[in-house]
């Protein structure tokens, strides 16, 4: 997985030459800088696992901050497979092997193809900016020894995910505005993201949800009639965060929306984290009780008891 840039290296060929100057101290990763990377590397590789580069971790992918609203940074090559490269860096990343007389695969190709596929999966994903490049070792665990214990069954999450069993163990997230639920859950997709190459989405219930469905009736909207299409994004995506789950006050038709969409993740298996801010008992009467006999199911229940980090870092 991606981590940030180097220390104790010249990070300039992986910045863009606009780029205002940095602490690059700040932006050092390691197996001692980025734990819980580390920890989830080892469980799923096995714990024989000893990365030869210790900034990506053999990712071959970097994800560097950016450093304006204009320049939000995001995954570059590592500088590992920068100084293995023998292609141009365009693809299709081939050399020509002048003893074989043949074009070869370059060195750094499968970490070109990795990060090209990173670049489409994050801007698919519907991940806030606020969010996108929000690992789990980026989350403060000294804030509260319940959002220490978040991030740790956060980890358990990941590390899951690779493995067949036979339920994908989801979170519900829950806990005071501001005590880090987003956070978490973003962290979460951005990690199964950036490990398993595999899509996520992120979707706010009012705004994603409810509102783009509601927006396929308009026929003045640019998604109008495409309300099927929506739900089969949001339910077939490998991994989903459904945040702001509330006991929401809406008509029978949302309610039995939200209750098809959490249905069919169950009926597939796919890993589903849900944050809000009241606890799950409070969803036993939505759906007839359907909602939350399904997510009691899929979801480990989590409550994050934090002050509002918002207003601690104001």
């Amino acid at each position: 997985m991606p981590a940030r840039a180097p220390a104790g290296s010249d990070i300039s060929a992986v910045l863009p030459a606009s780029a205002a100057p940095i602490n690059v101290a700040a932006c050092r990763r390691g197996t001692e800088l980025l734990p819980h990377l580390d920890k989830m590397l080892r469980l799923i590789r096995g714990p024989e696992f000893r990365p030869n580069c210790m900034d990506c971790l053999d990712l071959g992918v970097l994800y560097v901050p950016g450093f304006s609203r204009q320049d939000r940074g995001g995954y570059l090559l590592c500088k590992c497979q920068e100084r293995i490269s023998r292609c141009s860096g365009q693809p299709p990343y081939e050399y020509y092997d002048v003893e074989q007389s043949a074009f070869r695969p370059c060195p750094s190709k499968a970490a070109r193809l990795r990060l090209e596929k990173l670049r489409i999966l994050e801007r698919k994903s519907g991940i806030p900016e606020r969010y996108r490049g929000k690992f789990l070792d980026d989350i403060d665990g000294q804030r509260s020894a319940a959002v220490a214990e978040a991030v740790e069954d956060a980890v358990d999450t990941v590390v899951q995910y690779g493995q067949e069993r036979s339920v994908h163990s989801g979170l519900y997230l829950h806990g005071p505005t501001g005590c880090g639920k987003t956070l978490i859950s973003s962290a979460i997709l951005n990690e199964v993201m950036r490990i398993y190459l595999v899509g996520v989405r992120y979707a706010k219930i009012s705004r994603d949800i409810v509102g783009k469905l509601r927006a396929t009736f308009n026929p003045n909207s640019e998604i109008y009639g495409e309300g099927r299409k929506i739900e089969l994004e949001l339910a077939r995506a490998p991994a989903l965060v459904i945040d702001d789950f509330g006991i929401q006050k809406e008509t029978e038709w949302v309610n039995q929306t939200l209750y098809d969409l959490i249905d069919a993740r169950y009926e597939d298996n796919l890993l589903t984290i849900v944050t809000s801010n009241e606890p799950m008992d409070s969803l036993r009467d939505l759906a007839g009780g359907r909602v939350y006999s399904r997510l009691r199911e899929m979801c480990i229940e989590v409550r994050i008891q934090a002050s509002d980090y918002r207003l601690d870092q104001a």
